[in-house]
């Protein structure tokens, strides 16, 4: 068989990227508002409890929040409606007087927002955009589409829609759901077994709808909420696997730069169950994350590698220095504990750090995002291995070893 390349990498913008800054100042609204509401004190059986300032509010968001330091913008499209405030006029409101607009106001009989089924209706709405401006890029149809999200569901799904709107009868849709932020290997890993088994070798797409903005929950006054709620973003984006074959031969794909797939490897850490979940919950998908993930992680990033890259016979600790490293940003100690326990330089792990600063973590389309940047990259040259590596609920650690190609 063939190498399947990646390539066609599309990141797509939905709404606004929000200074980071500006987002957890807002956040200290939204907490002040919540923690002093009177119809959430009296449900929670708290009617005698003293109120909560603003300065307490502030000191708790600037202590755990991810700083301005690590994620400079995000794309955070609960908050489009409310982006003209947190722009003009945040600075000179009295957080005791804002007024909440419609969505973030407590309701009688709802403190927690709208329930699950409006969210997923708004998912809805607002991201068949991201099919839309993906075809708009992407030219020619595709044999098979796979779309990822762990955020939002709807039956028909987008991606039956964006293939009904264009009259692909034959165009064959596969879901690719909940597996958080690890996501992108699983479909990966599925689009490779579509080419495989395909006749005409035909592209596969894969589109990243992660809406999880929806899923914030500002209510939670707790330190790991705070964190979870100042590093998450929502993130878009669309790519192709190719037959190596036809990669090179597709009139419609302009720019043949492309990363080809030299092996893969997924395991399930051991006794992590409990310490990465992202459950459905009444009102919104509920997210744990516990301290020892990071400790997980450390123990056992070496052996993975190693194991992965003895798959096609390469000595990980000989050649690892002239390797580039696709890390999930699932937070910036993330990055830094993978970088130190591999013994090897934070420039080559360069835009894992980058994606971070300049989007958040968007969960399943974070990995896409840095693909799209090395393979972009002139000082990353062809032939120049890469691995991708990424963490999710399982715990599940899942990488890829590629090579640049154009």
């Amino acid at each position: 068989m063939n190498s399947i390349i990646l390539s066609n990498f599309h990141p797509i913008v939905v709404g606004k990227l929000i200074d980071q800054k500006r987002i957890n100042q807002y956040t200290k609204f939204l907490y002040h508002h919540f923690q002093n509401h009177p119809v959430i004190i009296e449900k929670e059986g708290k009617v005698e409890r003293d109120l909560v300032s603003f300065e307490e509010v502030s000191d708790h968001v600037d202590k755990y929040a991810v700083s301005s330091n690590n994620i400079e913008k995000r794309q955070v499209l609960i908050f489009d409606e409310v982006e003209p405030f947190i722009i003009k006029e945040m600075d000179n409101t009295d957080p005791s007087n804002y007024v909440f607009p419609e969505g973030f106001e407590v309701l009688p009989e709802s403190h927690y927002g709208p329930k699950i089924e409006v969210r997923m209706d708004w998912f809805k709405a607002k991201l068949g955009y991201v099919f839309d401006k993906f075809y708009e890029l992407s030219h020619g149809k595709p044999e098979n589409i796979i779309h990822v999200t762990c955020s939002g569901y709807s039956s028909p799904s987008l991606a039956q829609e964006a293939v009904v709107k264009r009259n692909w009868e034959n165009v064959k849709v596969t879901h690719s759901y909940h597996m958080g932020c690890y996501g992108a290997f699983p479909a990966i890993r599925t689009g490779s077994g579509l080419l495989c088994y395909s006749k005409h070798k035909g592209r596969v797409d894969i589109v990243h709808t992660e809406l999880l903005s929806v899923h914030l929950n500002l209510t939670n006054f707790s330190a790991a909420n705070t964190m979870i709620c100042s590093l998450f973003s929502d993130g878009f984006v669309g790519y192709s696997l190719y037959d190596e074959n036809n990669f090179y031969k597709d009139s419609n794909l302009q720019n043949k730069v492309g990363l080809k797939i030299l092996a893969s490897h997924e395991v399930i850490i051991p006794d992590s169950l409990e310490d990465m979940t992202w459950d459905l919950g009444e009102y919104s998908f509920l997210m744990t994350l516990s301290k020892r993930v990071p400790v997980f992680i450390k123990k056992n990033v070496k052996e993975f590698m190693t194991t992965m890259c003895s798959k096609i016979n390469l000595d990980f600790e000989a050649e690892k220095r002239a390797m580039y490293f696709a890390i999930h940003p699932g937070g910036p100690k993330i990055i830094d504990y993978v970088v130190r326990e591999l013994d090897i330089d934070k420039k080559q792990a360069q835009w894992s750090y980058e994606v971070l600063k300049h989007n958040g973590n968007m969960s399943s389309a974070t990995i896409p995002h840095i693909f799209h940047e090395i393979v972009n990259d002139p000082n990353i040259k062809p032939n120049t291995k890469v691995i991708a590596i990424a963490f999710g609920p399982g715990l599940t650690a899942t990488g890829l070893v590629l090579e640049k190609v154009d």
